[in-house]
């Protein structure tokens, strides 16, 4: 076909709304790409490092006698608490998924136990944070 000198080639709304379509997806899968985070693990292990990381999160914690949630000295907060009791759950999570992962639950559980049931920070419930913090250092 010839087309005459002064005229330009006529292309349809619906290919030009498809052009743009296309266009538009790859623009929007390459941000995608650009910008996602591959790095962080998920699963069992992803569960597992965010346990650790709620742990570190409440802190270094010193033995006292008495409730630790009425002593004024505590630095044992509701918020080291709460946290404490995240570390639990998402530690019990990694280990329903893995069994690598169930010495790590069993010792945080330990921790909850002696701290947050008891209201207890002896030397035996700061010993069994620090042993689930050593194995997180292991992962």
């Amino acid at each position: 076909m010839v087309v005459p000198a002064g005229s330009e080639p006529r292309t349809s709304p619906l290919t030009s709304w498809a052009i743009g379509v296309v266009i538009g997806a790859a623009v929007v899968g390459l941000l995608w790409l650009v910008t996602a985070d591959f790095s962080e693990p998920d699963g069992a292990e992803g569960d597992a490092v965010a346990a650790c990381a709620a742990l570190e999160r409440i802190g270094e914690l010193k033995p006292m006698t008495g409730r630790a949630d009425r002593l004024p000295e505590s630095n044992y907060t509701r918020t080291a608490a709460d946290r404490l009791a995240a570390a639990k759950a998402l530690a019990q999570a990694a280990a329903r998924d893995d069994s690598r992962y169930a010495t790590l639950s069993s010792t945080i559980d330990r921790a909850d136990e002696l701290i947050n049931r008891k209201l207890r920070l002896t030397d035996e419930s700061i010993g069994e944070l620090d042993s689930a913090r050593n194995q997180c250092a292991n992962l």
